[in-house]
């Protein structure tokens, strides 16, 4: 199952972790994810949370 971390503004996707073997590391971590593509989301600019609110976070089933 992937992981998406998409940008809560405008719903650009920041990263995509498809499957296990894809790099050495694993899921990044958010702060991981921050110095690999900055303090703020590409396309909006708006500034990247400090942590994840449980409330933010969206499981969906793909046939």
């Amino acid at each position: 199952m992937p992981v998406i971390y998409r940008c809560l503004n405008c719903g650009e996707i920041l990263y995509k972790f498809i499957r296990a073997g894809q790099d050495y590391y694993g899921i990044p971590s958010l702060s991981e994810l921050k110095v690999k593509i900055g303090n703020q989301c590409p396309k909006c600019g708006k500034k990247l949370r400090e942590s994840i609110d449980l409330h933010d976070i969206f499981i969906s089933i793909r046939k």
